[in-house]
C-alpha cells in the first residue's frame, strides 16, 4: 500500500502545493483526505498516481518507491486506479461498452474477458442498461458512474476517488456511497478526497485534513471530528451526526440509523 514520506510539490518556485506530507494508508479500509478547494487533494492524487513527480520526498507503494519509468507507471496503474472528479477527463469513446473496454484492451486482456469484466463492473454501479449507449447521451451522474465501472473493471487493489459525488444529486450521490461500500466488501482499498464531510463521515474510517498543502491533523475519523477547531482551520464543517453530539448532549453515532434506534429507545424508557 501507499506510504508517503514529507511529501513536498511546488508548482511554482516558490509556492508550495503540497508541505512535508506524511501519510500511511494502511491505517483503514476506506481513507478519506478531506480539505476545501485548493487544499491540496488533486495535486496529491495526482502525485500519487505519477501524473506528478515530487519536488521532494518520497511516495512508497508497497515499500518501494514508484518507478517513474514508462514499465513502471504502467505497472503501478495496473494496480491503482483513478476516477477523476470530472467524468469527461477519462471518458474517450463515445460507446459505454468500448470505454470501459479501452483500458482492458490495452493490456492485452482477451475479448471474452472484458466482454465479462465490462457487463460484471456496469452491474456493480447500477449501470447494465445503458451498455451500448452513446456516452453523450448520458447524464453527468451516468458518466461518473462509466467512470469509476471502467476502474472496476480493471480489478484495481486500490481506487482513488477525486470528490466522487460532487455534482450529484442526491439519488446519484446515495448510488454512489453504496458502490463505494460494495467495493470496500470485495477488499479494494479505498481513499477518497472530498469536501463533502457528511459522505467521509459516513464511509471513511480513517482520514487525513489538508490546509494549504499541509497535513494538520489525522486519526480515525471519530477522533478527527471531534476536533472542531482543525476541521473550521481547514474550511470545513462537521458532520450533522457530530453536531448533534456536540450541541444536544447525546452519543457521537457513526449513522442516522444508531441514531434514530437510540432516540426510540429513550423515548421508550421515558414513556414508561
Amino acid at each position: 500500500m501507499f506510504k508517503i514520506n514529507d511529501l513536498n510539490y511546488k508548482y511554482e518556485k516558490n509556492s508550495h502545493a503540497l508541505k512535508k506530507v506524511n501519510m500511511d494508508f494502511s491505517k483503514g479500509d476506506v481513507i478519506g483526505i478531506i480539505g476545501s478547494n485548493g487544499s491540496g487533494k488533486s495535486t496529491f492524487f495526482m502525485n500519487l498516481m505519477g501524473i506528478l513527480k515530487p519536488t521532494s520526498g518520497k511516495i512508497l507503494f508497497k515499500d518501494q518507491e514508484i518507478n517513474y519509468t514508462k514499465k513502471g507507471l504502467y505497472n503501478l496503474r495496473k494496480q491503482v486506479g483513478i476516477v477523476f472528479q470530472d467524468p469527461e477527463k477519462q471518458i474517450f469513446y463515445s460507446r459505454v461498452y468500448d470505454d470501459i473496454a479501452f483500458s482492458l484492451r490495452n493490456i492485452g486482456i482477451d475479448e471474452e474477458t472484458i466482454n465479462m469484466r465490462v457487463r460484471d463492473a456496469l452491474v456493480a454501479v447500477n449501470g447494465i442498461d445503458f451498455i451500448n449507449k452513446p456516452v453523450h447521451f448520458l447524464s453527468y451522474g451516468q458518466k461518473k458512474r462509466v467512470a469509476i465501472a471502467s476502474v472496476i473493471a480493471m480489478e484495481n487493489e486500490i481506487v482513488l476517488l477525486d470528490e466522487p459525488t460532487a455534482g450529484l444529486d442526491p439519488v446519484s450521490t446515495r448510488l454512489i456511497v453504496d458502490i463505494i461500500k460494495n467495493l470496500k466488501q470485495k477488499g479494494v482499498k479505498i481513499v477518497i478526497s472530498s469536501h463533502d464531510m457528511n459522505l467521509i463521515y459516513e464511509i471513511c474510517d480513517y482520514a487525513y485534513v489538508l490546509s494549504k498543502g499541509e497535513v494538520i491533523e489525522d486519526g480515525s475519523i471519530e477522533e478527527v471530528f471531534v476536533k472542531e477547531d482543525k476541521v473550521i482551520e481547514a474550511g470545513l464543517e462537521l458532520p450533522w451526526l457530530v453536531k448533534l453530539h456536540k450541541n444536544m448532549n447525546i452519543p457521537l453515532f457513526k449513522c442516522e440509523e444508531d441514531l434514530y434506534k437510540y432516540w426510540n429507545d429513550s423515548v421508550l424508557i421515558s414513556n414508561h
